[in-house]
């Protein structure tokens, strides 16, 4: 699990989550961010030996492709290339330790692209059988919410959500991609935060107009990241 603290968590609505992350360490969070993009023990789950080594090999070139050009060894803070990552990895991770969300890994790892796959960051499913998709922004000089909550609605615009179910199909359930269909579905916006008090961060969130659109659907979670 990599390095962070929460350090603040609101119920927004029945139905809307905003929680704030601080990481203890920049560089300890890249590391373990790197090490848990690289922990691929989820391909065990899978029991038909063409299904694991086909993602074995999906996951391999992403996790070799963020090595080589992301996350490298010794980087000491977070870039514009680095900090999507970030962002995603922890937001995920929140969503299944603070939240107790499904376990889906990364986009990255498991669509056929190794690099700059169309669609969402991160995924995952609550107990409602209602899956999350959720993306992720990073901007070095300001919050990057409305960059993230601008993209969410884009994608649902183009059905980007339907078209990343087939790449799901093996990592969740068959009940909460009906749900998707029927439009029961649920986003997260994962985005970089900077000084900005949490109650004037939640205030000017509450103002965006695509992030009044998303409270329309079935859930939203919203992550700062202190970064």
């Amino acid at each position: 699990m990599a390095s962070y603290l929460i350090t603040d968590r609101i119920q927004i609505d029945s139905h809307i989550t905003f929680i704030r992350i601080n990481p203890t360490s920049v560089e300890l969070t890249l590391k373990e961010v790197f090490d848990s993009l690289a922990n691929l023990s989820w391909l065990n789950d899978f029991d038909k030996v063409w299904i694991k080594e086909g993602y074995q090999v999906r996951a391999d070139a992403t996790v070799k492709y963020i090595a080589d050009n992301i996350i490298k060894a010794g980087d000491d803070n977070v870039t514009s290339n680095s900090g999507e990552y970030v962002i995603s990895e922890l937001a995920r991770l929140t969503l299944i330790n603070e939240l107790s969300y499904s376990n889906i890994p990364l986009a990255e790892l498991i669509k056929k692209q190794k690099r700059g796959n169309p669609g969402f960051d991160f995924y995952s499913e609550n107990s409602s059988k209602v899956l999350l998709f959720g993306e992720a922004k990073y901007l070095s000089n300001q919050n990057a919410y409305g960059r993230a909550f601008e993209q969410i609605v884009r994608f649902i615009n183009e059905s980007a959500d339907i078209g990343d179910l087939p790449d799901l199909d093996a990592f969740c359930s068959g009940a909460s991609k009906s749900n998707v269909i029927k439009g029961i579905k649920g986003f997260s916006a994962s985005f970089a935060s900077k000084d900005t008090s949490t109650m004037t961060l939640v205030k000017n969130i509450q103002e965006n107009e695509d992030y009044k659109i998303l409270t329309n659907f079935t859930e939203l979670v919203c992550v700062a990241v202190n970064i």
